[in-house]
């Protein structure tokens, strides 16, 4: 008699493993997953935010700046004084704090996934307008006593602190925006390489795991930049002066980048095979379809933080990249599986 063979099995799905299995492939265990996937996001993640913090193109200083200042909801380039709003920042010119990148990835950033962005903020209110339009300045924000006076030498320690902060929270943000891109490129690979496309991908999931951890980094940079981490600083990123929401682009782009950190942690709790087994394939897979609008909320996060008035920023051709990406990539991945699965025409009975 023959003797059986039984061929290795995915945990989750409990099917066989073919050679057409997902991109990445299945993993045998954590040292196999950490290796496979962890690994190689993690020196791709450290290797752009090196890129990004060291270039002299990513400086989010060399581009124009977003008024956070105005009561406008559309975000503004902040006039100078000279008639108009400066092309660029000056070397050694700290009369205001820009945020670079985005608050929240939000991930997160810009994330991601975070986790955010998940993600492109490079401008805050200058000198010459040192208070929110409908609340008060957040503490240690925008204005010029924010790192004291300029010493004989140059940059005082405080300043240069704020500005390496700043930059973190522009790097960390957009290193979220493109791991959440990731996770939403994966399916439609899967489908155009015509390999497996499970309810549950590692590769996906562990993209997803590093944007968030992104996006935790990109809030912490951020509210050091706009409150110096305190309480009052960072209500004043959603709340003006009498309690009412804050709806100007500056309040907008904190609200979008808050709800897009909380979806990226709702969505890494139920990462996990305990999860998808606890609530069931379909309830697990719609929940985890919120990445879609959490993508979209780190875009929209980046453009109320003026990411469209520094169109020569390699940050905002990165986040134009990503969408233009990700849009293309759903497109496609729809019409290959309607093409692969064309609905069951209905059989009418006969009168």
């Amino acid at each position: 008699m023959r003797p059986q063979t039984t061929e290795a099995q995915d945990p989750i799905t409990r099917r066989p493993r073919s050679a057409r299995a997902p991109l990445g492939g299945i993993p045998t265990g954590w040292g196999d997953r950490l290796l496979r996937f962890h690994l190689p996001l993690a020196l791709g993640s450290v290797a752009m935010l090196v890129l990004f913090m060291t270039l002299p193109a990513f400086d989010p200083l060399a581009y124009v700046r977003t008024d956070m200042g105005s009561s406008s909801a559309l975000p503004r380039a902040m006039d100078m004084g000279g008639g108009g709003a400066s092309p660029s920042r000056q070397p050694g010119d700290f009369g205001a704090m820009d945020h670079g990148a985005s608050q929240t990835a939000p991930p997160a950033d810009h994330g991601g996934s975070r986790t955010p962005s998940p993600t492109a903020h490079a401008g805050t209110a200058g000198a010459s307008s040192t208070g929110h339009a409908s609340g008060p300045t957040p503490a240690g924000a925008h204005g010029t006593d924010q790192a004291g006076q300029m010493d004989a030498g140059g940059i005082t320690d405080e300043r240069a602190k704020s500005r390496l902060d700043q930059r973190l929270t522009v790097a960390t943000g957009y290193v979220a925006t493109g791991l959440l891109a990731l996770t939403l490129l994966v399916g439609p690979a899967n489908l155009l390489l015509r390999r497996r496309n499970p309810i549950s991908s590692y590769l996906r999931r562990d993209a997803g795991m590093w944007t968030a951890g992104f996006s935790v980094v990109h809030v912490f940079f951020g509210l050091q930049v706009h409150s110096a981490g305190q309480l009052s600083g960072f209500l004043a990123y959603f709340v003006a002066a009498d309690g009412s929401p804050l709806l100007n682009s500056f309040g907008l782009g904190n609200w979008t980048g808050l709800l897009a950190i909380v979806v990226v942690a709702g969505l890494l709790t139920i990462s996990s095979d305990l999860a998808l087994r606890t609530l069931k394939a379909p309830t697990w897979k719609w929940l985890q379809r919120l990445n879609y609008a959490t993508f979209a909320l780190v875009v929209l996060h980046a453009f109320f933080y003026g990411a469209l008035l520094r169109v020569t920023s390699p940050f905002t051709v990165l986040l134009l990249l990503s969408v233009i990406a990700v849009s293309a990539a759903q497109a496609l991945g729809i019409w290959l599986w309607r093409r692969r699965h064309p609905p069951t025409p209905t059989l009418t009975a006969a009168a």
